[in-house]
């Protein structure tokens, strides 16, 4: 394991917004994540889980303590012809390779995610009507309370629309198992390159945090709802509703994480006040925020900049 001090956290993200975190560290296995974890705790040294970085919101003030990096917990094991367990810090993109090339179909749609295993399996990443619990078996995570490490089936979480009943703050995804079915490599590497081909032709190019916002309940989907209400290529400093999907914010000139969530909280603004929906963020965030910035995390009906109480992490 190594550590960075005064580490810049924010070029980690895929959003390149952010400050520095006091502490970054790098475990090389579970048990060193645990170890360092449990340390941390009972220093009283407050820590934060990085993955890859996607959906994710670095505050421009920083993070104060300890970040803790799954990066080197990236393994692809394969454990009978159908099945593989996945390291929490493996790339969804990599997996999907990997499994293109072992002739398993399943994780096709994970191709172009920039995410890893476990924000996708806490996120219930998806796409092309595709999403992590469809393939998901059990999952290996650390209880920071408990100090146990414990083995979940996917039927015990209690998966929806990008989401799930784990809570970050408290569990940590070391690994994760997918039940997978026989394809034929080329056919799978062929869906792989028509979702690629897709993401290109609909998806900006750019330091973005993926979408936005998640789809609200309502038919209308957060994008085309975004472009109704003629916010293409609203900006705020540094940052700017993509032009080509608006459901996408863009990091064009070195923006803040004021600056971007501004941005959020007038697109947010506009929805509810015109049209009574809430676009709730799918963007997390970690650090030190302003009250004017967490707000963005708030149902308009709970918003108040005086006791405003962030509900990201």
């Amino acid at each position: 394991m190594y550590k960075i001090e005064h580490a810049n956290i924010g070029q980690l993200t895929t959003l390149r917004i952010g400050g520095s975190a006091e502490q970054l560290f790098y475990p090389s296995t579970p048990e060193e994540l645990i170890g360092l974890v449990v340390e941390l705790q009972d220093r009283s040294i407050p820590w934060s889980i990085l993955g890859g970085g996607s959906n994710l919101l670095i505050s421009s003030k920083g993070v104060a303590g300890a970040v803790i990096s799954t990066a080197a917990l990236n393994w692809v094991t394969r454990v009978s012809p159908d099945a593989v367990l996945v390291g929490a810090g493996a790339k969804m993109p990599k997996l999907a390779g990997q499994m293109a090339q072992w002739g398993l179909s399943g994780t096709e749609f994970m191709e172009g995610i920039p995410g890893t295993i476990g924000g996708a399996v806490i996120m219930n990443a998806g796409a092309h009507s595709q999403t992590t619990s469809n393939i998901l078996e059990k999952v290996t995570i650390f209880d920071t309370q408990k100090a146990q490490v414990l083995t979940f089936t996917a039927s015990q979480f209690n998966f929806g629309y990008r989401s799930s009943n784990i809570d970050p703050q408290r569990y940590i995804v070391l690994e994760a198992k997918f039940r997978l079915s026989d394809g034929m490599p080329d056919q799978v590497q062929d869906k792989m390159k028509q979702y690629r081909r897709q993401r290109a032709a609909t998806q900006p190019k750019g330091f973005s945090s993926g979408c936005i916002f998640r789809n609200p309940s309502s038919a209308t989907p957060a994008g085309k709802l975004i472009d109704e209400m003629g916010l293409k290529g609203q900006k705020v400093g540094g940052v700017e509703v993509s032009i080509i999907h608006a459901n996408f914010i863009m990091n064009t000139a070195g923006a803040s994480s004021q600056q971007i969530c501004s941005l959020i909280d007038k697109i947010q603004s506009k929805a509810w006040n015109t049209r009574g929906i809430w676009l709730q963020p799918e963007v997390w965030g970690m650090g030190e925020f302003e009250e004017e910035e967490k707000i963005i995390w708030l149902h308009p009906e709970l918003r108040s900049k005086s006791n405003a109480q962030i509900l990201a992490s």
